[in-house]
């Protein structure tokens, strides 16, 4: 598995190909999905793999948050600066140039708000076997739109019902949600409008293998403490 050592870590009654067999159970979601206004990156582990180990661990917290703050967030952070990765983001339209007044690069950062949030450690929920981003702060909700992408109005006015509550006319709501619409694209009230996805929040390929290295660091750590390596 790259990123990996090729070799057992001392002297142990463990070995290499078990750490490596244990860690077939880590996953880590690289399709997210927005359904609704949930957003669902997640990396979790299979406890059971690890038990065979005989090594008596009821918690992988400590390895994914590791995970998260010294791989997931920088992956994250590097999306934003390189204006996406592996794939660059589509440019802004010239439309949104002009009419915004926003320059052309970067993108997706002309406040840093988005940038901001989507790095902060407390965005993530993290449990004893898996850790996710349930949702994004209110204040940067048109994150969703970016990550996914939209083409028609349905989006906004479902955010603008939620924001003005069960007894809000069709009118007002139709009224917000052009709001809405104006300040994630600035193309005024057309009727139907592309806003092609941008992904900042995913998983590179050397994600997985970083987060992997975390997690086999940390088992043979733990295999340290009793007397297993």
């Amino acid at each position: 598995m790259a990123g990996l050592p090729r070799e057992p870590l001392g002297t142990s009654d463990l070995r290499h190909s078990e750490f490596i067999a244990a860690l077939m159970g880590l996953r880590m979601d690289a399709e997210i999905r927005i359904p609704e206004w949930d957003l669902e990156p997640s990396i979790g582990i299979a406890a059971g793999r690890i038990k065979r180990l005989g090594l008596d661990i009821r918690s992988f917290k400590e390895p994914l948050t590791t995970a998260i703050k010294t791989v997931v967030i920088p992956s994250i952070r590097k999306n934003f600066d390189e204006g996406g990765r592996p794939t660059p983001w589509e440019p802004l339209a010239e439309f949104t140039i002009k009419m915004r007044h926003y320059q052309a690069w970067p993108i997706l950062r002309r406040t840093g708000a988005l940038r901001k949030a989507a790095t902060q450690f407390n965005i993530w929920t993290v449990s004893t076997t898996s850790a996710a981003i349930r949702s994004l702060p209110q204040k940067v909700w048109y994150g969703y739109v970016h990550q996914a992408g939209y083409g028609s109005f349905s989006l906004f006015t479902t955010e603008a019902s939620k924001r003005l509550g069960p007894g809000a006319s069709q009118k007002d709501v139709n009224n917000e949600a052009f709001k809405l619409m104006d300040a994630v694209r600035g193309e005024g009230r057309a009727a139907a409008i592309h806003i092609p996805a941008r992904p900042f929040i995913m998983f590179q390929q050397e994600d997985f293998e970083k987060i992997t290295a975390v997690f086999y660091e940390w088992m043979v750590s733990r295999a340290e403490r009793v007397g297993r390596a």
